[in-house]
């Protein structure tokens, strides 16, 4: 497994420093070259045009026949600064400058065309020089004879301004990567610290405390993605948490009282030994326990559709034939409780959503106006259509209903009056197709209208002709 120690580039404090010191000292580095180069190039460019022209002066003042010293004071004898020599066709020496003394120029590498001929050499005097040889002519009393002119002067100085150019460029390359190794860390500490706050927020996260959220107006933009994407994972693991905590409260919470029911017939029918008192033990137990499955089956499912567990599988479906099914699926029912069952006509309207969902959330909103409803009275199941959409309406008389109730209706377990609820309700009904509607994309609504409460659950697209 690798380590800090065994792979400290893996840092990105580390990786950056490193890769802003390198790239910043290598530009610099560059920067040496080409300034150096540059300097060098302009440097000795003057003084070979300096040369150059010294060299045509002298070759002017041959061609004129006058003497050179004479006219140029820096070749006589106690110049020792600019030296020439003259040569013929067959290299034998001419003239020299009196400041050569007894001592002649180096000869060129090769003998100039017409273009000059610069090279490198050792003065008379002993000292670093630099000479220009190019083609001239002289006036002799045989006439005009082709000769090489060659000129030289001193590059000492020049080679001690060089020097310090190149150590005052290195010096001020050597001190301005320290400083962009020192701006470098400065500056990716800095930038880093953004992104440590961050995580230092984020170990503060604990299951036991709200979550907060990461993303802010603190934040710099470059973080606001990672701080999203962690808060919407932060949720959604809070979420489960939560799911969790709420699925055991409430089986905790539901299974109490079947339970206590339970042993307390049990115990009684043990101490009483009648056959009779056991027959209604058994009975009551069975009861409890049939309510104990139902709350069961009713949060196993609340939790499977809210964590995503179960996805809706959508096919074509006709909405008036499913509620005119569950209109019947729940004959018995209402006539049990003397409540009719009315479903005004509406027009066919195919749609496409999940069946077995979709008649799970009418079964519920059925059950549940049906049973509320008062003895005698009526619940109302019709499709309300546009050009556009349909919305299935539920309405069922709900005397005991205020408005303040309307936001608790799909809570866990909420019942208005407990005492007067029917005792095979599992209180999950509702809370159940809340949850489904939002799998299926829908919209479930509940409101007052004149004593009723209305169940508004869609809106259902129509299904594309064709």
């Amino acid at each position: 497994m690798w380590s800090a120690e065994r792979a400290p580039l893996r840092s990105i404090r580390r990786r950056l420093i490193v890769a802003l010191v390198g790239g910043l000292g290598s530009l610099l580095t560059l920067v040496f070259v080409l300034l150096d180069h540059t300097l060098d190039h302009h440097l000795y460019a003057r003084l070979d045009a300096q040369l150059l022209d010294r060299a045509r002066a002298v070759s002017a003042l041959l061609g004129s026949g006058r003497h050179v010293d004479a006219l140029m004071p820096e070749f006589r004898a106690r110049g020792h600064t600019d030296f020439f020599t003259i040569w013929d066709e067959h290299g034998a020496v001419l003239l020299r400058s009196a400041s050569s003394g007894e001592r002649t120029l180096a000869a060129p590498p090769q003998a100039p065309t017409t273009a000059p001929l610069y090279y490198d050499l050792a003065l008379p005097d002993g000292h670093r020089g630099r000479a220009v040889a190019l083609r001239s002519a002289l006036d002799a009393s045989g006439g005009v004879r082709p000769v090489t002119v060659a000129v030289a002067i001193e590059r000492e100085d020049v080679d001690a301004l060089e020097r310090r150019v190149h150590l005052s460029l290195l010096v001020a390359i050597v001190l301005a990567s320290l400083g962009a190794a020192a701006l470098a860390i400065v500056v990716v500490n800095r930038g880093l610290r953004p992104l440590l706050r961050l995580g230092t927020r984020v170990a503060l996260l604990s299951p036991e405390q709200a979550h907060a959220p990461l993303l802010d107006a603190t934040l710099p933009p470059e973080l606001a993605p990672l701080a999203g994407a962690l808060d919407r994972a932060f949720e959604r693991l809070y979420g489960a948490i939560e799911r969790e905590r709420r699925f055991a409260c409430d089986v905790a919470h539901e299974l109490r009282t079947p339970l206590a029911e339970i042993r307390t017939s049990v115990e009684l029918a043990r101490r009483s030994g009648d056959d009779a008192r056991a027959a209604c033990a058994l009975t009551i137990s069975l009861s409890a326990v049939e309510r104990m499955q139902r709350s069961v089956d009713g949060l196993l499912a609340l939790t499977r559709y809210e964590s995503g567990q179960a996805e809706p599988q959508v096919e074509p479906l006709e909405l008036g034939a499913l509620l005119d099914a569950q209109r019947d699926a729940l004959a018995h029912l209402a006539a049990t409780r003397a409540v009719r069952i009315e479903q005004p006509s509406a027009p066919e309207w195919w749609t496409q959503s999940d069946p077995a969902l979709l008649e799970r959330i009418l079964a519920n909103l059925l059950q549940n106006a049906v049973e509320y409803a008062p003895p005698g009275s009526r619940v109302a199941c019709g499709l309300a259509a546009d050009a556009h959409a349909a919305w299935i309406e539920v309405r069922n008389p709900a005397p005991d209903l205020t408005v303040a109730d309307l936001p608790r209706l799909g809570e866990r377990f909420w019942r208005k009056r407990p005492e007067h609820d029917p005792t095979e309700h599992g209180g999950l009904g509702l809370a159940l197709a809340r949850t489904l509607a939002r799998v299926l994309g829908l919209d479930l609504q509940f409101h007052l209208d004149r004593g009723e409460l209305v169940a508004r659950l869609g809106p259902f697209a129509a299904l594309p002709e064709g």
